[in-house]
């Protein structure tokens, strides 16, 4: 027997697998570049690597060895489970914490270029924002055990347009593979103060910026660890290394639903997905961004979403976003919203806040409960002519106009079997013919139908639609008609029960 097929009768194939899933997780599961914590007596360093230093880091660690070792002693299938579960052991392993934060103004966070790729300490004549750095390392370092994390202001080169997309197409995935998410609440002391604040109130009360912010949404939803600490660097819940499922911290739980409107369920389990369009948009709905696109790609993640990035594209970057979620979306309350539309189709909102009073969660429960037979149209598409969608179109009369602004008024609608006040945005009609395009009816084959609200507890939602008068008869109701804007959704309770032949719409 030669000497190379003695060694090759040696080859260990399952450490050479141990091997390329580690490689394979560190490449595509892990930041692009992390921070490295050490010590220097009680001096904080850190400096900032590479995926290259991280794999070397661990190999000298012996991480792929142990698990090697550890695995081939179990009796594990062979495929795809013993594929996972040294994969998940590869991520215990690979820890590293994410900084979940509101930047600091006027440029007081160390950024990229400032990181050494040496260790370094904080320097003597620093920003508030290179403490908060320190603290963050010291930490993750001395209280979560973690030898690596990662920071948005410093960790990604933002020159590089290659890094700057794979950053923020992969952020929701970094924060969810993460050791643990250090969430600061800057403006909030302790738990007693976090407590007292309130949504949509002001002064004492007023809610930490965090909860304000577009980026903190997927940072409070995606880790499967998060710990709160307040102004001070202290936990607000002591003992503990996570905040999301441990009972002394449901207090914290309960009051972040209540000040975000997410249920407890997501915030102790979050599966991102396009699934319960309006629901999320209300999360994001009373957030904003400093830059206009990223209230389109600080969402991407949520609804598992791929978004080219290309900034200075402003509010087209929502419509892109809305573009991808109604090609995988079927249920008609992705149009439970209001005010103004998007400049790119009268149809689909202009930003996540047209939720906020568009989405009724009784109307969320309603579709949630719905029964076995169809609701709305399921096949709407967005087409070169537009949205396309069937409506039970039921034609409107006008029976009073209140003007409230030059841009708003009060259109009081009558049909047969129902009135409806509406609140009309935009230029002040004129010679207009009106209609209500219902949305969830009821479907019996080709045709739509609504119930009296004598059956029904709670509305029907609809579009108000309108037409020229002067427009030619002989045009088809796809080309007539053209989606309003309205203050609020239009909501209808019928007198009656009502059954049409549906109408196509191109909007």
């Amino acid at each position: 027997m030669s000497a190379s097929t003695a060694a090759w009768n040696r080859h260990d194939p399952f450490k050479d697998l141990v091997q390329e899933i580690f490689n394979e997780y560190i490449t595509n599961e892990m930041p692009i570049r992390l921070l490295h914590i050490t010590r220097n007596d009680e001096k904080i360093r850190f400096q900032l690597v590479d995926r290259n230093f991280v794999r070397e880091h661990f190999k000298e660690k012996k991480v792929p060895d142990n698990i090697h070792a550890d695995f081939a002693e179990m009796m594990i299938v062979d495929g795809e489970e013993r594929e996972d579960r040294i994969r998940e052991r590869v991520k215990k392993e690979l820890k590293y914490a994410t900084l979940s934060h509101r930047w600091l103004p006027d440029n007081q966070e160390p950024l990229h270029h400032q990181i050494l790729k040496e260790p370094m300490e904080v320097p003597d004549d620093h920003e508030p924002g290179w403490e908060k750095l320190q603290s963050f390392c010291r930490t993750a370092k001395d209280v979560h055990d973690c030898a690596f994390a990662w920071s948005d202001t410093c960790c990604i080169d933002k020159t590089s347009s290659s890094e700057l997309d794979e950053s923020i197409r992969s952020m929701f995935r970094w924060y969810r593979n993460s050791h643990v998410c250090i969430a600061l609440l800057s403006e909030t002391a302790d738990l007693a103060a976090l407590q007292l604040q309130e949504k949509g109130e002001s002064g004492e009360k007023a809610v930490d910026a965090w909860f304000e912010r577009g980026w903190t949404l997927q940072e409070l939803l995606a880790p499967s660890q998060i710990k709160f600490y307040g102004a001070n660097w202290k936990p607000l819940i002591q003992g503990s290394t996570n905040d999301r499922d441990n009972r002394d911290s449901k207090v914290i739980m309960e009051k972040i639903s209540n000040l975000t409107d997410i249920d407890m369920d997501d915030l102790e389990s979050f599966t991102p997905g396009i699934d319960r369009v309006p629901e999320k948009m209300l999360w994001a709905s009373r957030r904003r961004t400093t830059r206009i696109e990223d209230i389109a790609y600080c969402l991407i993640g949520i609804f598992d979403i791929s978004l080219m990035i290309a900034y200075g594209e402003g509010k087209r970057a929502f419509f892109r976003l809305m573009e991808e979620i109604i090609k995988r979306y079927g249920k008609w309350d992705v149009f439970l919203w209001s005010g103004r539309c998007s400049r790119y189709n009268a149809a689909l909102p202009d930003a996540p806040h047209s939720y906020a009073a568009g989405f009724i969660k009784t109307l969320r429960n309603a579709v949630d409960q719905a029964p076995s037979y169809e609701i709305g149209d399921r096949r709407f598409v967005l087409t070169n002519h537009g949205l396309e969608i069937r409506v039970l179109l039921l034609a409107v009369e006008v029976e009073d106009i209140i003007e409230e602004l030059p841009s708003s008024r009060c259109l009081s609608l009558r049909h047969d079997y129902f009135s409806v006040k509406v609140r009309h945005i935009g230029p002040k009609p004129q010679d207009r013919t009106w209609a209500i395009g219902i949305l969830d009816y009821d479907v019996y084959g080709e045709k739509g139908s609504i119930d009296s609200c004598r059956f029904r507890k709670t509305p029907f939602t609809g579009f108000l639609l309108s037409s020229d008068t002067h427009a030619s008869l002989h045009l088809p109701a796809t080309a007539r008609w053209k989606k309003e804007m309205t203050k609020e959704t239009v909501r209808i309770r019928s007198a009656d029960h009502i059954q049409n032949p549906l109408t196509l719409l191109y909007l």
